[in-house]
């Protein structure tokens, strides 16, 4: 009797050893994704999350949409239509991928978009080493890195028509505007730190894709006779300024005196080019994700549009 007792409290123990790791991973996400990982494109997918679940990585089928978009999007925001961080971009049109396509993360050339037939509709491009791992973080960056933890590739240097907080835009780096609210092709307007430093807002010719002389706005961030006052970086920072970082360290903010709701850390945000031309800081609280609500305006620029 006392062999039964003992080699059933064996078997109990030897059970909840082997749940308590099942637990562990059900329970807890640190955003890794190991190479080899991949997702499909269905209906019902399930996406790459962010430690928190406040961001993700996946496909995403936009509306009626025939096909689906490698994108980032809030999670836990409400709706049907989420809210796009960023999404894949190649020769002036979003990657489309039809139904059963699949994207991995591989080793060689880091995340490699197929379709259904086999045939490669996208990828990542890293050059300077083998991928060891991803991480899709709690900033909405996805990022590729070696075994060795560095860098090779990351979502912030791909921007699209959005800046997220921590994310810097280099000299040279732009955001483009959609064509419409629904249409993810590029639009004709473009936001660039231009390589003397200055911030602009221009309108594109379309379908051509080049830039009219003539921003519509300009932060006046350069300076020809003294190069320490030209703008160096556009930086979007944990605390929700957006500004122009001169390189003798001077900030100049996109809009003074507009007032995001504190602490910064209760709402999600973001600042797109919208497809209407307009640039805007946008906020919305993560305490209220799971109702039904809009995203506010801290500001936006220029103040008139249609002047």
């Amino acid at each position: 009797m006392g062999f039964a007792t003992s080699s059933s409290t064996t078997c109990m123990l030897f059970l909840l050893l082997l749940l308590l790791p099942l637990s562990a991973v059900a329970q807890t996400n640190n955003g890794r994704v190991d190479v080899g990982a991949s997702l499909t494109a269905t209906n019902d997918a399930s996406p790459w999350l962010s430690p928190s679940g406040d961001f993700a990585f996946g496909f995403h089928q936009h509306g009626n949409a025939d096909g689906f978009l490698v994108s980032i999007w809030f999670d836990k925001i409400p709706g049907e239509t989420k809210t796009l961080a960023w999404y894949a971009f190649g020769n002036g049109s979003p990657v489309l991928a039809p139904l059963g396509s699949r994207i991995q993360l591989t080793a060689e050339d880091g995340l490699v978009l197929r379709n259904p037939s086999g045939e490669q509709l996208w990828k990542s491009d890293i050059t300077l080493d083998e991928a060891g791992y991803a991480v899709m973080n709690d900033t909405g960056n996805f990022a590729i890195r070696s075994r060795n933890s560095d860098m090779l590739w990351q979502s912030f240097d791909q921007p699209t028509d959005t800046l997220l907080p921590t994310q810097i835009m280099e000299k040279n780096g732009r955001l483009f505007s959609r064509q419409s609210e629904n249409n993810f092709s590029q639009g004709r307007f473009q936001l660039r730190l231009q390589n003397d430093g200055n911030l602009v807002l221009g309108a594109v010719n379309l379908p051509t894709n080049l830039v009219y002389d003539g921003p519509y706005y300009s932060t006046g961030t350069y300076d020809t006779a003294n190069e320490s006052n030209s703008g160096d970086r556009l930086i979007f920072d944990e605390a929700g300024g957006v500004y122009v970082l001169r390189k003798n360290r001077e900030r100049v903010y996109l809009q003074t005196g507009a007032i995001l709701p504190t602490p910064a850390a209760d709402f999600y945000q973001r600042a797109t080019l919208d497809f209407d031309g307009v640039f805007a800081q946008y906020y919305y609280p993560k305490r209220s994700a799971g109702e039904n609500r809009n995203w506010s305006t801290v500001w936006s620029i220029p103040d008139n549009i249609c002047s």
